[in-house]
């Protein structure tokens, strides 16, 4: 199990995962980053700045609606991301030309086994077969 505390920069503060994004098509790799997990989003959003330095080539244009209703027009990029132990290949991810925030959304978060311990502040990463 790896444990990662809450995110204390936010009022209450906020679940998140450290996360290393990689290139499946080369060697790079960013360092070790905050992670937002966020149950409420479909998908995951990387900022634009860590996929250019990954060299990341965007596969397809898309568009995304936020919950405020906007809409606009993103590029989406495969990456493999690293959770502790996890590596989860070939990850579709929205380039975030606006944001400075990694978002951990539900294509990613259902692949994982997670408790969210709100009164601890921790976030709990679990192996298959784990139990707490």
């Amino acid at each position: 199990m790896n444990s990662y505390s809450y995110h204390a920069d936010y009022d209450p503060p906020f679940p998140c995962l450290q996360v290393v994004i990689a290139n499946p098509d080369n060697a790079l790799r960013t360092e070790l980053l905050d992670a937002l997990i966020d149950t409420g989003s479909d998908g995951t959003l990387v900022p634009l700045v860590y996929l250019e330095q990954l060299n990341a080539v965007a596969l397809v244009e898309t568009g995304i609606r936020s919950h405020w209703g906007e809409r606009r027009r993103v590029h989406l990029f495969m990456v493999n991301l690293l959770l502790g132990d996890f590596t989860l290949p070939g990850v579709f991810v929205v380039g975030d030309d606006q944001g400075d925030e990694i978002i951990l959304g539900r294509n990613v978060l259902n692949k994982l086994r997670l408790l969210l311990d709100g009164p601890r502040e921790q976030t709990d990463l679990l192996k298959a077969g784990e139990v707490m």
